[in-house]
């Protein structure tokens, strides 16, 4: 049996819609953000995604991921300058049409979210590799098609911003992971697409649709 005591489970937190449009203003940061937490049991790697039978819409969500490295608890905004050391390219799949039906229902999402291999996640890099997380480029591509584009100056709530409301609600431990948004513009994706995922022109997602 595992003990209610043990805290040495990860979990993987996102973000909706918190990505800036273009030409879209910038909203002020809300006291409240619509985070919601996806199964540690859908992470997944590889050259391969496996399509859901269960669904008819899945579409891709493309976001950067960050690895927290302390433990947080009602952090202030200069807590979250040291809260991770880590970032990885992530797909947030979605089962859209699984998703549309229980929010017509008021059901949460976590079917839709949660799925087996729903987090496909990169190899994770240093924080500062690619340069600084908060101006990143995003690049997602279907057959060879750019498919989401943005960069991460142009998420609506910033990183340390994601980081200090999630602390204020709930323990965040190392190893928690945090999808940070998806750039515009998220969409469906079929059987057999090859898929491509960058952060400034370099590859880190590349795989398969089956």
């Amino acid at each position: 049996m595992i003990s209610l005591l043990s805290k040495e489970f990860m979990k993987i937190l996102g973000i909706a819609a918190n990505f800036l449009k273009p030409g879209e203003e910038r909203p002020p940061i809300s006291q409240w953000q619509n985070l919601f937490i996806k199964a540690s049991s859908s992470l997944h790697s590889g050259e391969t995604f496996s399509y859901p039978k269960f669904s008819k819409n899945v579409w891709h969500e493309m976001e950067l991921v960050i690895k927290l490295s302390r433990k947080l608890k009602n952090a202030s905004l200069e807590d979250t300058e040291s809260a991770y050391d880590e970032i990885a390219l992530g797909m947030d799949w979605t089962a859209k049409d699984i998703q549309n039906a229980y929010k017509a229902k008021g059901w949460p999402w976590a079917i839709s979210k949660g799925f087996d291999q729903a987090t496909m996640v990169s190899e994770f890099y240093p924080r500062n590799h690619f340069g600084n997380p908060e101006h990143l480029n995003l690049r997602f591509e279907v057959n060879g098609k750019v498919a989401e584009e943005g960069n991460t100056k142009d998420l609506k709530i910033p990183i340390a911003h994601i980081i200090k409301f999630a602390s204020q609600c709930m323990t965040l431990y190392p190893g928690d992971l945090i999808m940070t948004g998806a750039p515009p513009s998220p969409g469906p994706i079929d059987i057999d697409d090859v898929c491509k995922g960058y952060i400034n022109n370099q590859c880190l997602l590349d795989f398969k649709v089956i």
